[in-house]
């Protein structure tokens, strides 16, 4: 294969998978790929008021390097694994995405079928999902989803008229590489370190341990449309059958105006009736997934290509629009993350106010979760590091737990539980340490300054000091 040839993704695809007529795009790193095409009774493209242009909008963003000011770029080949845990941490902290490059045990010419899916992931041809369909979307945009079988999904492929994902198939068995596990925070110390000092005795939801492991899969086409996901979760999404394009959007300024910040994220979810304000005031650029390439990120607005589910990570700093021009399959996972606290926060804050219009997916687990991860910070590693404003929004989120219940979301997603004493006391105290009074309340400190800084060091033996009583037996 010559490498104009492996650039051109549209190859096999017309008159089998996509419509024979579906034209073309071209993206600033030589890759060729389809522009969706589904036309409705009365032979109209439905893809072409706004799927097409915000494509193509996608196109025209410049090529992630590793010199980039937005991004970091790894080689799993070039870093030892147990250097990894704090470079990839450190990046998101400073809300930058992190690309790790041949993770993957699959080659590039791996092709997507069920019995891949079945021998590989151990799921079924049978189960039964929710599809989303891009031509029910365009007729009727609260009715995008139909229960169905993956098998039947698999069927549809090849149906040239017809563009469908599969979304947040759960796969509990999935977790963060082993080299990598230890990312997760929320479950290696919020949860695991806790129990002895507050066993567990209320119901917990499932999804303080399932949103560790999903999967996505995609017909070649489906754009998702800006989003982000709830509770302010990091996400990391590993490419397992085909490619995808990610496209990192980042505010030009005021990153020390939260309404600007969520404004931006508003006008990105409604982007055909924004893209002269987006072209003025964002910065973009695309990263190429392949084949065991992984990407963890922070807080994204999704617009997802083929290859996206609409649930995956989004939080506020960067926007993440994707696009995949064939048939794919990737895993991933949700995740906390103590350097992060301070993106988790404005990502929930925002949720309050606008979270129906960001999200389209209601979590439970958050509160509970944040909740161990304070109980734990007195006992915790001293080689785990904590900076200021992260800590400080990791005390609000707890103290002020249930201001943070996302806009329609459900009230037993902040119930108080054996967790609240212990973590408010902790909290309070943390606070104190760190310069919290009547007259400067936490919201005073936080709210100032650029929100996506995480703030200076924390010195362990001092803040330790503080917290001693809460480390008896």
């Amino acid at each position: 294969m010559t490498a104009a040839s492996a650039k051109d993704l549209t190859v096999g695809l017309l008159g089998k998978e996509v419509n024979k007529s579906s034209p073309n795009v071209t993206w600033m790193d030589g890759h060729t790929t389809i522009l969706p095409t589904v036309y409705d009774d009365f032979k109209i493209n439905v893809c072409a008021e706004v799927d097409i242009p915000i494509i193509k909008y996608l196109a025209e963003c410049p090529v992630s390097t590793p010199d980039s000011n937005f991004a970091t770029h790894i080689s799993n080949q070039d870093i030892p694994s147990f250097e990894l845990h704090d470079i990839i941490g450190s990046s998101l902290s400073q809300n930058r995405p992190v690309t790790l490059r041949g993770t993957g045990l699959h080659g590039n010419d791996k092709k997507l079928t069920l019995e891949y899916l079945d021998l590989h992931y151990a799921i079924s041809p049978n189960r039964a999902v929710w599809i989303h369909d891009v031509r029910a979307r365009a007729l009727d945009h609260t009715k995008v989803t139909k229960a169905g079988f993956l098998n039947t999904f698999f069927e549809s492929m090849n149906d040239p008229n017809s563009i469908q994902c599969v979304l947040d198939i759960p796969l509990a068995q999935i977790s963060l590489p082993d080299s990598l596990r230890n990312l997760d925070h929320g479950i290696a110390h919020g949860w695991s370190e806790t129990a002895y000092d507050v066993p567990i005795t209320s119901k917990v939801h499932p999804e303080n341990f399932s949103v560790k492991g999903w999967a996505l899969v995609h017909h070649a086409g489906f754009l998702t449309y800006p989003h982000h996901d709830a509770e302010g979760t990091l996400t990391w999404v590993k490419m397992d059958v085909g490619i995808k394009f990610w496209v990192i959007f980042r505010p030009k300024d005021r990153y020390d105006d939260r309404k600007h910040l969520q404004d931006f994220a508003i006008r990105l979810g409604n982007f055909t009736e924004n893209e002269s304000w987006i072209r003025a005031n964002c910065d973009a650029e695309v990263i190429t997934l392949l084949p065991g390439d992984m990407l963890y990120v922070v807080f994204n607005i999704d617009i997802c290509f083929l290859m996206r589910r609409t649930v995956e990570s989004c939080h506020h700093g960067k926007y993440m629009p994707v696009y995949t021009p064939v048939a794919s399959f990737a895993t991933g996972g949700h995740f906390y993350h103590y350097a992060c606290m301070h993106l988790t926060e404005l990502s929930r804050y925002c949720d309050v106010t606008v979270g129906d219009c960001l999200t389209n997916q209601n979590l439970y687990h958050a509160l509970e979760t944040l909740r161990r991860m304070m109980i734990a910070i007195p006992r915790l590693s001293p080689r785990i590091t904590m900076f200021r404003r992260s800590l400080l929004a990791l005390c609000i989120m707890v103290t002020q737990g249930k201001a943070y219940r996302a806009k329609k979301g459900h009230k037993s997603a902040v119930v108080d539980t054996e967790t609240a004493p212990i973590s408010l006391a902790i909290a309070q105290a943390i606070s104190g340490h760190l310069g919290v009074t009547t007259r400067q309340p936490i919201p005073v400190l936080l709210y100032k300054g650029d929100q996506f800084d995480r703030g200076e060091l924390i010195t362990r033996t001092t803040l330790d000091q503080v917290l001693a009583a809460f480390t008896s037996l």
